[in-house]
């Protein structure tokens, strides 16, 4: 990173903050246009955020910033764009020609020429037969489309692309080449290319040369990049380890380096980082003096996003799950800093100093394996558990757990990145919570795996813990045995007060879950258990608290419990 002095220190929220204040779309091309030097402000431009731009605008609106943007910048564009996986996708690279030849066949020139040469020969033989007549190679006598001789009479050109705008953009592709280099040195180097080259061979180095470049962005290969998720041991994550990420310097005379350092994240980024509240406060507590400091950490954000985009297999050309996955990048990194922390705000500063953001990333996310493993271990013999809790486990056992937000107050009904060790409290006391009423039906007796490929109607965990409390609350031994409509008029009337359970009731059936539980030797959790066995009594006293006592209930407008037959 170079030397940045700041003659007006502002911290980093305020420099996030104003980056996505900043105009987008439309109103950022035409500040750019309204500049005093229009063509360096926009070379001076992050190949990204050009992108970023070109895409809000649209590539036909956008003629004007594409006819500025550096041959470099373009190139980089098309690396974001084109490319599904290790494949070419010459439907989203048609655009790009398209605004390529609109932008003057000299633009064209200065582009072409900093293509990687097999791109650029595996785009004319995706539309072109090539027959070189200086080896007497002659061209079908009915082509299936227009044939075309070039200006130096070598090639016979045949365009082979099926719908007529496609054939009209070749044609004029090939012309303005050949404008723009009138020695024919390059068209000839690509068209011989295009013609002899096996399709696999060009598509794979031009492949390998667009990696390299998405590398130095932080979008390494999708084995490399999965390092960001691979757990590692919390214990030896300490601050003050001094593995903190370093970049080299631009070389002079990069374009980069006239780029201010949080110009280099996109507005996606940071909108990730500012939804990550401890990351957001740990990051207004660096020294906003020190630029370089900040750079720096701005610069490992988004490589780390980059990389995290790169593991999930996310295509950078797709606007809303890169803002999905900057969102997660940012979450698991807060969630680590914060438990290296303990929350203490100074002590993350320290943290984001001396420690890589990969393995901040990795600790956080190893926090959330351990509540996935958990979810696992619980999930078959909790099919009947209901809510919150299928939610909750549903998110845990996505490939990357993630938090369901049924569990916040008020709940919502989707999921989100784990962001938080509040977030994991809710989701371990919510396990815990769960694991204890398995453990309650199991020392019921209850085949909670034979239970789940019952088809549905079926009972629930709570069916079975209420039915077992009715029978306690008789009197009877704490067990499932299904209910008749007589138990329930017993229940009625010797057991209400108020249409509620006694207090006499209620200390009866909560003994006989405590020794249950004793019996079964099972001590987790049990600090949860006061709240549950009241929310159970509660809940049965209010299904039946309004009963008539006259006669026995219709099992069939009385849900809640096991009923025989």
């Amino acid at each position: 990173m170079s030397g940045r002095t700041s003659d007006s220190p502002t911290a980093p929220l305020s420099r996030f903050r104003a980056l996505l204040a900043r105009p987008r779309g439309q109103r950022r091309m035409e500040a750019l246009l309204a500049a005093d030097d229009p063509q360096a402000a926009v070379a001076a431009l992050p190949g990204t955020e050009l992108y970023q731009i070109l895409t809000d605008v649209g590539l036909g609106e956008a003629g004007e910033l594409v006819a500025l943007a550096t041959p470099e910048q373009l190139r980089g564009c098309l690396d974001i764009d084109i490319w599904d996986r290790d494949h070419v996708q010459m439907e989203a690279l048609t655009p790009w020609l398209q605004a390529l030849v609109d932008a003057g066949y000299e633009k064209l020139g200065e582009v072409w020429e900093k293509l990687d040469p097999e791109l650029a020969a595996l785009i004319l033989q995706r539309h072109t037969r090539i027959y070189d007549l200086t080896l007497e190679e002659m061209p079908p006598e009915e082509p299936e489309g227009p044939l075309l001789q070039t200006p130096d009479t070598f090639f016979a050109i045949e365009i082979v692309s099926g719908d007529d705008d496609t054939v009209v953009l070749v044609q004029r592709l090939l012309d303005d080449l050949y404008r723009a280099d009138p020695s024919g040195v390059l068209t000839r180097h690509t068209l011989m290319a295009a013609r002899s080259e096996p399709t696999a061979e060009l598509e794979e180095m031009s492949y390998r040369w667009r990696s390299g470049r998405m590398a130095d962005l932080g979008y390494v290969d999708y084995y490399e990049a999965l390092e960001v998720f691979r757990p590692l041991d919390v214990a030896s994550v300490r601050i003050g380890e001094g593995s903190e990420d370093r970049f080299p310097a631009p070389e002079p005379g990069d374009p980069e380096e006239a780029a201010s350092a949080f110009g280099l994240m996109p507005s996606t980024v940071a909108e990730g980082v500012l939804g990550a509240s401890f990351l957001a406060r740990a990051l207004d507590r660096l020294d906003r003096n020190d630029a370089d400091e900040i750079a720096r950490l701005e610069v490992a954000i988004v490589v780390l996003v980059n990389n995290v985009l790169a593991a999930t297999r996310v295509p950078p050309s797709d606007a809303e799950a890169v803002k999905q996955g900057a969102q997660h990048a940012a979450a698991t990194i807060s969630l680590g800093l914060e438990a290296l922390s303990h929350g203490d705000l100074e002590r993350a500063a320290q943290a984001l100093g001396s420690v890589s953001l990969t393995r901040l990333h990795r600790l956080g996310h190893t926090m959330t394996l351990r509540l996935a493993r958990m979810a696992r271990a619980l999930a078959s013999r909790a099919v009947t558990a209901g809510e919150p809790d299928g939610s909750v486990l549903a998110a845990l056992l996505r490939p990357r757990p993630w938090y369901a937000t049924v569990l916040d107050s008020p709940p919502g009904a989707d999921a989100r990145p784990f962001a938080s060790l509040e977030d994991v409290r809710r989701v371990a006391e919510a396990l815990t919570r769960l694991a204890l009423r398995i453990a309650v039906v199991d020392a019921l007796g209850v085949d909670l795996l034979a239970l789940a490929e019952r088809p549905a109607p079926r009972p629930t965990l709570d069916d079975y813990v209420r039915t077992a409390l009715v029978r306690a609350a008789l009197g009877q031994p704490f067990a499932a045995t299904p209910l008749e409509p007589s138990d329930v008029l017993a229940l009625c009337r010797t057991c209400l007060e108020q249409g509620r359970l006694s207090a006499a009731t209620r200390d009866t059936a909560a003994r006989s879950v405590l020794a249950s539980l004793d019996r079964a030797q099972v001590t987790a959790g049990r600090h949860l258990l006061p709240g549950m066995l009241d929310a159970w009594l509660t809940d049965i006293g209010e299904r039946v608290g309004g009963l008539p006592t006259e006669q026995p209930p219709d099992p069939r407008f009385l849900d809640g419990f096991v009923w025989a037959g």
